[in-house]
Parts: structure tokens; sequence; C-alpha cells
């Protein structure tokens, strides 16, 4: 990979967040099982975006980043997983997350939103090195319930990531599309509209319970991020055993 480090990188070492990093060339880099594709970014669109990390990610303390094993954000455009198009992509095979400039950047909230959806994964795989599966999350859903085949699947859904208060238990149908994608919807929506989340919790008891062990996993990562969310269940009360306030 060639990486130029311009002086928005070195302001940020000066900063909290990991340093942003600018391409000087297309890439490809082999995740998993597909390749992350990428090409470099306007500097007007990076520098945008960098503002947006900044003010999005002042809340985060250093730890976190340290914690979850995030060392650098990459800012470029065309940026696909094996050749769907993303507006963002944690590798923690490299300890990076990639940010779109462009992909999604004029839609309001939406790129705020992707930037703590997916630095969650980022926190979800440094708690246990697993994503795509947790029983104890699942076993907070009614019995019944079932998840999706994941977010990769529901990437054209219309209205798929739009807040809805039509599925008790969830934010958004992209939640229902897998137990990674619901954990990344309510860290970032915990962020970015507290007060909506405040207001579904005092009738929606599944909903709470997750705010409960979403708390409980940041706490456990890193305890410098023990008060990030601040949104308090009052008086839920269950015997049900899959609502545990710690690992």
């Amino acid at each position: 990979m060639i990486i130029a480090i311009t002086y928005l990188g070195l302001l940020q070492l000066l900063l909290t967040t990991p340093p942003c990093v600018e391409l000087n060339a297309p890439v490809v880099v082999r995740v998993g099982d597909g390749d992350i594709s990428c090409e470099p970014s306007p500097f007007d669109d990076s520098l945008d975006a960098a503002v947006r990390i900044q003010r999005e990610f002042k809340s985060y303390p250093s730890t976190l980043f340290q914690q979850a094993g995030c060392t650098r954000i990459v800012l470029c455009t065309k940026l696909a997983y094996a050749g769907q198009l993303r507006a963002a992509i944690p590798d923690w095979e490299h300890n990076t997350l990639y940010i779109d400039t462009q992909r999604g950047a004029k839609s309001p909230g939406y790129p705020e939103h992707v930037l703590h959806h997916e630095f969650f994964h980022l926190i979800d795989h440094a708690d246990d090195g697993d994503v795509y599966s947790d029983a104890t999350w699942a076993a907070l859903n009614p019995i019944s319930f079932r998840y999706g085949n994941g977010g990769v699947n529901a990437q054209t859904t219309r209205n798929t990531g739009a807040l809805t208060d039509n599925i008790p238990g969830f934010l958004t149908h992209y939640a229902t599309t897998g137990v990674e994608e619901d954990k990344a919807e309510l860290f970032a929506f915990s962020i970015t509209h507290k007060d909506y989340i405040t207001t579904r919790i005092k009738t929606d008891t599944v909903l709470a319970a997750k705010i409960i062990r979403l708390k409980a996993i940041l706490r456990n990562l890193c305890p410098d991020a023990k008060d990030l969310i601040s949104i308090h269940p009052d008086g839920l009360t269950t015997s049900h055993s899959a609502y545990p306030t710690s690992n």
C-alpha cells in the first residue's frame, strides 16, 4: 500500500484520534475472503472528512482507539469490498478504518452515523475476536426471532438504515440483518440520537437490555469508555438469564 501522510495526518498526531492518511495511488488489500479496493480522495473531500472525524470522535477516549486496535484512518474514494461499494470498511486485520470521503457525504447525518457504526465493528472484534456471532446478545431477542443474512445483503435495500418504531427491540431494518449490525446500529445511534433511544427504551425492554449489554462491552474492553454512552435504562427488571451486565 502506498500512502502519503499529509499535514492532515500530522495535525491529528497531536490530537486523540488515529491519524488520517491519504492515498497517492489506488490500492488493493486482501482481507479475509475478499479484497478492499479504493482510490485517492480529492484534497477538499479529505479535509471535510478529517474535520468530521475529529468532530464525531472527540468524545472517544484515546485509549478506546488503542483497545479497538485502530491505528489509522484511510481517506479514499471508490471504496469497495469484493467489488461492492461501501461508505466505510473496518479492517481489523490491518488496524485500519477506511472512509470513502464522497459516498453518502451529502446525505444529512449519514456520514456521521457511518463513522460510529463502522468503528464499533473494530470494538466488536477487539472484544472477543468474533464479530459475526454473539449468543449472549442474540439471547436478548424474542425467542422466535432470527437474524437475516448479514448487512452485505442489505446494501441496496431501500430505507434499511432508517430509524423506525415498527420493529420492537431494533432501531432499523438493517439491525435485523445480523447480530454484528444490531450492535453497531445501537452504538452509533446511542451517540447521534441519544434522546430518541432514551425515549424508546422506556417502553422497549429488549432495547433497554441491549443498551445495558452494550455499555458492559465498552466498559470491559476500555474502562475509560464506560461513560461514552450516556443512556441509563431505569427500573429494568427481568428473570431472563441473558441480561448480563458484564462479560
